[in-house]
């Protein structure tokens, strides 16, 4: 049996971001500020691109720095795409960080922002 899994709250995606130090957790994606209600986050979609070899790349939170979801693994010169059903559902109410062994690649993700 397979689960569809259904927008709860507002799709935004991030910039594209040029990763500029290996092994340093960047900030890729904002959680919205609202003085009354805290939101949380659910990555959806990750995009890699890497023009300077395979890279290993690490999606999390300052908290959580070794990862939310499971390490991706981007071949040199591919357009490395992992959508909804090949992510696990991990919901936070942190920004989210993108950290990768070598520097020079570029990534961008989608998230579903929730609350209002």
């Amino acid at each position: 049996m397979v689960y569809e899994q259904r927008a709860r709250g507002i799709r935004k995606s991030s910039l594209v971001i040029t990763v500029a130090a290996a092994a340093t957790a960047e900030d890729i994606y904002i959680v919205s500020a609202n003085a009354t209600v805290s939101r949380t986050v659910i990555v959806r979609k990750v995009w890699i691109y890497t023009a300077v070899g395979n890279v290993t790349v690490i999606i999390g939170t300052a908290t959580t720095p070794l990862g939310i979801i499971p390490e991706l693994y981007a071949i040199n010169l591919f357009d490395n795409t992992w959508f909804e059903g090949e992510i696990p559902e991990v919901e936070v109410n942190e920004n989210i960080t993108v950290e990768s062994d070598i520097l020079g690649c570029r990534v961008q993700i989608e998230c579903e922002e929730i609350g209002s």
